[in-house]
């Protein structure tokens, strides 16, 4: 049994906790958060502290759970590293790759695993392309599509979520759950070319070509300027040579000369426990963490998304924004 401790008890800390419900091999036995109440509601059988630092000296944890704003991430991942623990950070990995420099350095230093959860290589749908692909089984990919539009985020701590300063915006937020898939599938572009809209809250909808040839065609809009009432959604579309695939909401393959099937996807059982927020399906999220528990139990490191690729994925979204401010495409 794996003991847990969970720093951020807000959206992405419930989003844990009721993953953590229901994996029997780990167990959650400590929340620290300064709302302590807050902690005490979203876990009332675990252990509550009002700091980090008093949490990891109290408790006998195997593991660090961080779900604290981006701004935070850097601090308390070598925080845990150095106090000895497995570390599981929430995405973005860092503000800046010099973060993620730090990051790196000290979790290999203290030894420890550390991964960084980009749900969406977890996500089923994104799963199925990415195993289409990889076996080319419609052939090559010609051309993919992805978007991920959202309501402004006005429910986060303090408003952080609308403060560049403090979670890098829309970009670096939600639109990076894109960068990085696209990352998984090809490996990181030569260079990216990006339009986009700011206002006070930074970046709040951005337009990416990525460029991997002329051979084939990647495209990614991600956006959070929209109204309360605009539903949440995220899609995608890829053209291959021998047909099309579209997670429209549906998942559903084009194989040339056949009949459109939407194939039944694996998704974990977790009983009838839900996402919070705009999320109903924890699939991507229990996906992830059974997978790092996994690897902790196995004494592997997890090979699906490295500490190297989620700085990568930093690396890429922050050229996309510098092409977006500039108007010119960026060599990556």
């Amino acid at each position: 049994m794996l003991k847990v401790g969970l720093i951020g008890a807000g959206f992405m800390g419930q989003m844990h906790t009721n993953v953590y419900a229901n994996i029997p091999e780990a167990q959650l036995i400590a929340v620290a958060d300064q709302d302590e109440a807050k902690a005490r509601e979203l876990a009332p059988d675990a252990t509550i502290y009002g700091t980090a630092e008093e949490m990891m000296k109290a408790e006998s944890l195997d593991v660090v759970d961080v779900c604290l704003p981006t701004y935070l991430h850097a601090e308390y991942v070598v925080k845990a590293a150095q106090a000895g623990k497995h570390v599981l950070c929430e995405k973005p990995m860092a503000m800046t790759p010099g973060e993620a420099d730090r990051m790196i350095e000290a979790t290999e230093k203290a030894g420890v695993t550390f991964m960084v959860a980009h749900c969406i290589r977890f996500w089923p749908e994104y799963m199925a392309l990415k195993n289409i692909v990889d076996k080319g089984t419609l052939g090559k990919l010609t051309s993919l599509s992805c978007v991920r539009r959202s309501p402004t985020p006005t429910w986060s701590w303090d408003g952080w979520l609308l403060d560049p300063v403090r979670s890098g915006g829309m970009a670096l937020d939600l639109h990076i759950h894109d960068t990085d898939y696209i990352l998984y599938l090809f490996g990181k572009p030569a260079s990216v070319c990006s339009s986009g809209v700011w206002d006070e809250r930074g970046c709040v909808h951005i337009f990416t070509t990525y460029d991997f040839g002329s051979d084939r065609s990647v495209f990614a809009e991600g956006g959070w300027d929209f109204p309360a009432a605009y539903p949440f959604n995220m899609s995608f579309s890829a053209v291959f040579e021998k047909g099309a695939v579209a997670m429209q909401p549906g998942f559903v393959v084009y194989e040339a000369g056949k009949d459109p099937v939407s194939p039944e996807l694996p998704k974990p059982n977790i009983g009838a426990v839900e996402g919070v927020g705009n999320i109903s399906d924890l699939g991507g999220y229990f996906n992830e963490i059974r997978y790092f528990i996994d690897c902790l139990l196995k004494g592997e490191k997890p090979r699906i998304v490295t500490p190297r690729d989620a700085k990568d994925s930093v690396e890429t979204l922050l050229a996309e924004m510098e092409s977006a401010k500039t108007g010119k495409a960026v060599t990556l």
